[in-house]
Parts: structure tokens; C-alpha cells; sequence
């Protein structure tokens, strides 16, 4: 028996980042599951799906070099500034200022400064010395991985939304980038995150170990737009937020790109 609710899940791939996020953000707004999460303090009221995304071709020098999507909030100096908060040297990495500029953490601070009961844990060396090692011997592995997320933020109001990452040796020196996202914000935060996060494994990781970044596989588990943003939902997509003023399109049609009359 099929459950009476089940996880939309789709896959994406393609070089196009800018069709890539239409499409992802027509498939939210049309068959998204509408879901209220949050906590009961501050619910917030969203529609998402499960979704997997392959990256490569021309996509990859865009992302490195902070481009993001077609009416996505974030480009320009706002990126390329995030990117480079990626790689402030590893001492100054997790320095509180005392402010308003402090963090409860970084992405950087969990990647470089990763707390253990014996000590901090810079992964992204780790994975560099890994991945050096695959292309001095040829042999490929599935062990360069590393964990983002980390238990002590339990009960944190915002524990992070990066949970994992894989860097994968493909033929000769290429390199597939995997990461895991346990939420997702696709109308805000998607594409700042995957422009600093992959300069950040290209510059400290990939570059070092004389590999080439090929590809980047995204999963977020909870792929949503928020409904106080569904006129930027309808900007990027086409489509009405409220399903019932869109015309009936035919999965055939979507699937070939067609678009809504304006």
C-alpha cells in the first residue's frame, strides 16, 4: 500500500544554473508539499520537495566565480565577499569579536575547527591530504568525507543547515564535489552557500592537491521557498504561488520547458 504522504523527490543536472533554478523553483511552487516548520515559537509556513541537483560544464567556473541564477537575491560584491569570508586563515577562523558580527558558528568554523573531546579538527586539510594521496596512487575512495554538522547544536535555534560532505576522485585528476543539506532555503540562501562553499574546497582542498573540480552534486533534503516569498517564487518561475490561478499544464509540456501564459 502506497502511503497516504509521500517526499516529492526530483533530480536535476545540467550546466544552465539559470534554468536549473527556474525549473527547480516551477516544480516547488507546483508540487511542493505545503508544510509549517519552524518551532511553535516562530512557525514559518513553506513548500518544499527532496531535491538532487548535478552541476557541471560552464556552471562550475560561474559558481566559483560567485555567479548566482537570474533573479536569485544574492550577486555581485554580496557573493564574492561571502566567498572570501570562506578563506580567512585558519586562525582567525571561529575568533569572536564580541558584537553584532559574531556568529553562533561558521561553516568554515565547522569545516576548519571541527570541536572533538581531543581537539579541534581541520577536515578540509584532511581532505586535501586525501585527496592528494587517491591521485598519487591512482586508486579512487569513497573515505574523503567529512561532517558539518555537529551534536553540540541540538538544541540551537538554528542548527546548521550543512550537514556533510564527500570529495570524490573521478578519472585522472577530476573531482566531483558532494554535499548534503538537511534544509534549504531556495529563494534566499541556495546559491550564496554553493558559491562559497565550493570556492572554499576549490581554493583549500582541490587546487592544493593538484585535482580540477569537475562537478558538484547538492542534495537538500528539504529543498522549500517560504510562502512570504512567493512573489519572488513567481518571478523566478512563472507561476502563481496559489496553484488554483495557474493554467493546467501537462507534465509533457513542463517537462519540455513550456511556459505560462503572462
Amino acid at each position: 500500500m502506497i502511503p497516504k504522504s509521500l517526499t516529492f523527490v526530483k533530480t536535476y543536472s545540467g550546466e544552465d544554473i539559470d534554468f536549473l533554478y527556474k525549473k527547480i523553483t516551477e516544480d516547488i511552487v507546483l508540487d511542493g508539499k505545503d508544510i509549517t516548520f519552524g518551532s511553535a515559537a516562530e512557525p514559518k509556513r513553506a513548500r518544499e520537495i527532496y531535491a538532487t541537483i548535478q552541476l557541471y560544464g560552464k556552471a562550475i567556473p560561474e559558481i566559483l566565480a560567485g555567479k548566482t541564477p537570474e533573479n536569485f537575491r544574492w550577486s555581485g560584491d554580496k557573493i564574492t565577499d561571502y566567498q572570501d569570508s570562506f578563506l580567512i586563515p585558519l586562525e582567525e577562523v571561529g575568533v569572536k569579536q564580541f558584537d553584532d558580527t559574531d556568529f553562533e558558528y561558521t561553516y568554515i568554523e565547522l569545516m576548519r575547527k571541527f570541536k572533538t573531546i581531543e581537539g579541534d579538527i581541520d577536515q578540509m586539510t584532511i581532505s586535501k591530504d586525501k585527496l592528494a594521496e587517491n591521485l598519487k596512487t591512482k586508486i579512487q575512495s569513497n573515505q574523503n568525507v567529512g561532517v558539518v554538522y555537529h551534536p553540540m547544536y541540538w538544541d540551537s535555534h538554528n542548527p546548521p543547515c550543512f550537514n556533510w560532505y564527500q570529495v570524490r576522485m573521478l578519472d585522472d585528476n577530476q573531482v566531483s564535489l558532494r554535499l548534503l543539506f538537511r534544509s534549504n532555503d531556495y529563494g534566499d540562501a541556495v546559491w550564496a552557500n554553493l558559491c562559497g562553499i565550493a570556492k572554499a574546497f576549490n581554493e583549500l582542498v582541490i587546487q592544493p592537491a593538484k585535482c580540477e573540480l569537475v562537478e558538484i552534486i547538492l542534495t537538500s533534503s528539504s529543498a522549500h521557498i517560504y510562502a512570504n516569498e512567493a512573489d519572488l517564487a513567481k518571478k523566478v518561475s512563472g507561476f502563481d504561488w496559489n496553484r488554483d490561478e495557474n493554467n493546467k499544464k501537462s507534465a509533457v509540456l513542463r517537462l519540455l520547458g513550456h511556459k505560462p501564459k503572462a
